[in-house]
């Protein structure tokens, strides 16, 4: 058994042009087998009240059924303000990468998300015990890289 897992990009961008299709695609993705839907904020550009919006609504129809994710771009520097909005509205996967790192802007920074939740919110993650690595797991993937540390990132 494998488990499905769904990246829908442009979801936020699609449910504000029309939200019964990026609905139906999600319905289309649960009916086909799909265990979890990650909800995309592809181009970064969604807003912080829109991603709890249409997140509420995407429980409200799919959270019984499967688990619902979240994937944000930093296009507007909302990345993790949208992740963490979404695990307040319920998902139960964040995507990230260490120290933000991705294409354009960059994505989610899981250096900052992780400690958040963990901390502010009360998470039950299992990673919650390592905590105090967080600093030396972000200065191995800036050492790897070859790039200078930023010192005025939250936790690190």
């Amino acid at each position: 058994g494998r488990k499905v897992m769904v990246d829908l990009e442009h979801f936020f961008d699609g449910h504000k042009f029309d939200a019964g299709y990026a609905l139906d695609c999600c319905r289309a993705a649960v009916d086909a087998g799909a265990e979890v839907l990650v909800m995309c904020d592809t181009n970064g550009g969604s807003m912080p009240w829109e991603v709890e919006e249409i997140t509420r609504g995407a429980m409200e129809e799919f959270g019984g059924k499967v688990t619902l994710g979240m994937h944000a771009h930093n296009d507007c520097g909302l990345a993790v303000a949208n992740s963490l909005t979404a695990a307040k509205a319920g998902v139960g996967l964040i995507q990230g990468t260490i120290n933000g790192i991705g294409e354009r802007t960059g994505n989610a920074d899981l250096c900052s998300i992780v400690p958040s939740l963990a901390l502010h919110v009360d998470s039950k993650m299992n990673c919650n015990e390592h905590l105090s690595e967080i600093t030396s797991l972000s200065r191995f993937l800036d050492e790897t890289l070859n790039r200078p540390p930023n010192r005025g990132a939250p936790y690190v």
